[in-house]
């Protein structure tokens, strides 16, 4: 009867497609085997003599994704290929303490995650998607029972005056969203054109040795259930644009400069002739590092301009209002648990007082643009909630996730991407003004500091090297003198950023610009901040070892 009752739905579907009409999202075989198999589980996993699962969680990813790149104006293209996976989360024991969040000794140790990942099959065939859970659903249970027994005999030995639980309940909540129709040729052909005529700029640019254009776009839908009830079904809808040149300076310093974007869809990423217009300012600055001098290492205030203090505070200030927790371990020594200076400051004052942090999932746009951060419910079926984190300098709270961290216990719907992330985070002063006076309040900071010089950053990226004795590195930065005269310098980076030096928050426009970035597969996160005056960082020289200018110069030369 199922399988009668599963074609069924599809030809209805068939149908309607065929007129236009979106088929409900939840009629979808996809969903029915997810239901249906959630049911028999709940009531009849279980193996003699060990405990039941207290809690299971389905999820499917069902994307499509597609890459276009371009250099010098030739295309380079992946066909779209098509994925369908199935996580299975299973939990034994209950919420004070369960199977999730260990780290055992020897091969294959799990890494503290909780839970089966496979590949799903791509059709909609309810009979072979039920097999797929099941026999995935089997397997997590196996190996929850197997992690539980372990975690119960090392936590045996140790005490602890006031234990975490490893879980918090949430009530069931159901999120049905409209699904989007498959990007058609025209997205494709828009896409294409994008990446060629912008990427066609760097041919003439005689100063750029490497340089690329990338579009990456992920569409699809998201099946989500857990046996407290909590349902979602989601579009999944990405579009990125990366562009880069990169140059060697005579030393032999490569000097890079990217510009990156993410939305919706293509669609909402710059037309070709911004685009192209982007490319060549890319050039230019790319020409003017080269052949720029080696900054000099400082420390006093710094101003963050424009789309550069966004991304300065997406490396630095928006991962310590993330509250995630270390697993545990079977050997206490085999995690290193960093410690998030903020955890204990609520209410305590982490900023200037005149600044105040949120994090608003809930914003869809923000000046005519769409907010690829924003988000209706969280991947652990919470609804998101727009929170206030720092209210006139004083910390009210962080982001949470469903495992409970100290003085935060309860989620605020931030479980995304397997950790908690920030969604659309805000940062505003009462005390902004505007834009075009914010360098001469720098310039009077760096004469009342007896500074002879200062340095405006325009251009902030990751390298990976943050945490490691380094700050976030630098793209574009310009060296100002007190006459206010600018001379862009090269083989700058920040040294650590303490989170103290957010309380000497200087000045702020009231301008905000918004830089967006991926966090995962299929999740984003947009901050939206004014261009900034710190009253003390650290900038030092990059300690790279220097590779030697190659041998024969670029054909294209």
């Amino acid at each position: 009867m199922r399988r009668h009752t599963s074609l069924t739905v599809l030809a209805l579907a068939a149908v309607l497609c065929a007129f236009g009409v979106g088929v409900p999202a939840q009629q979808s075989p996809t969903m029915a085997a997810l239901q249906d198999e959630m049911s028999r589980s709940m009531a009849e996993l279980r193996m003699q003599g060990e405990a039941p699962p207290y809690f299971i969680a389905y999820e499917v990813l069902d994307r499509t994704i597609s890459d276009y790149s371009g250099r010098l104006g030739a295309l380079i293209e992946n066909p779209p290929r098509r994925t369908r996976t199935l996580r299975v989360e299973v939990r034994v024991g209950d919420y004070a303490f369960d199977s999730s969040r260990f780290v055992v000794q020897g091969f294959g140790g799990g890494g503290g995650q909780n839970g089966e990942t496979v590949m799903a099959p791509l059709d909609d065939d309810y009979d072979a998607m039920r097999r797929e859970i099941w026999m995935t659903t089997d397997s997590a249970y196996k190996r929850a029972i197997g992690m539980f027994a372990r975690k119960k005999a090392a936590f045996q030995n140790r005490s602890s005056s006031d234990p975490l639980p490893d879980f918090s309940s949430a009530g069931p909540i159901e999120t049905v969203l409209p699904l989007l129709q498959a990007p058609d040729a025209s997205a494709r052909r828009d896409a294409v054109a994008r990446v060629q005529q912008s990427s066609a700029v760097f041919a003439s640019a005689v100063d750029v040795d490497l340089s690329d254009v990338s579009i990456t776009q992920v569409t699809g839908t998201r099946y989500y259930l857990n046996s407290e009830g909590s349902r979602t079904i989601a579009p999944i809808q990405i579009a990125g644009l990366v562009m880069f040149g990169e140059a060697q300076a005579n030393d032999g310093m490569p000097v890079r400069e990217t510009f990156s974007l993410v939305d919706h869809t293509i669609q909402a990423l710059p037309p070709a002739d911004q685009l192209v217009s982007k490319a060549r300012q890319l050039a230019e600055r790319v020409t003017a590092a080269k052949n720029a001098p080696i900054g000099e290492e400082f420390a006093g205030p710094v101003m963050l301009e424009g789309l550069g203090s966004a991304q300065f505070l997406s490396e630095t200030l928006v991962p310590i209002v993330q509250a995630r927790r270390p697993p545990d371990a079977e050997n206490p020594r085999m995690t290193q648990a960093t410690t998030n200076p903020f955890l204990n400051r609520t209410g305590l004052r982490v900023m200037a007082d005149a600044f105040m942090a949120s994090d608003t999932p809930g914003l869809k746009e923000f000046d005519g643009r769409t907010v690829a951060g924003s988000y209706a419910v969280d991947d652990e079926g919470v609804r998101a909630r727009d929170v206030t984190l720092v209210d006139k300098g004083r910390l009210v709270t962080l982001l949470t996730s469903r495992t409970p961290q100290r003085n935060f216990l309860a989620s605020n719907g931030h479980g995304r991407a397997g950790t908690v992330l920030a969604g659309v985070f805000q940062l505003e002063s009462t005390q902004a003004i505007p834009a075009a006076e914010l360098k001469a309040k720098y310039l009077a900071l760096l004469k009342a500091q007896d500074k002879t010089f200062g340095y405006i950053v325009r251009g902030v990226r990751s390298d990976g090297q943050s945490g490691a004795g380094a700050g976030p590195g630098i793209d574009q930065a310009v060296k100002v003198t007190l006459d206010g005269n600018e001379s862009p310098v090269r083989g700058l980076r920040f040294a650590t950023v303490a989170p103290t030096a957010f309380r000497d928050l200087s000045e702020a426009s009231r301008e905000r610009w918004m830089f967006s970035y991926r966090a995962g597969a299929t999740a984003a996160v947009s901050v939206i901040a004014p261009s900034l005056i710190f009253e003390e960082l650290e900038l030092q020289r990059v300690r790279d070892i220097l590779q030697k200018p190659p041998v024969v110069p670029s054909p294209l030369k």
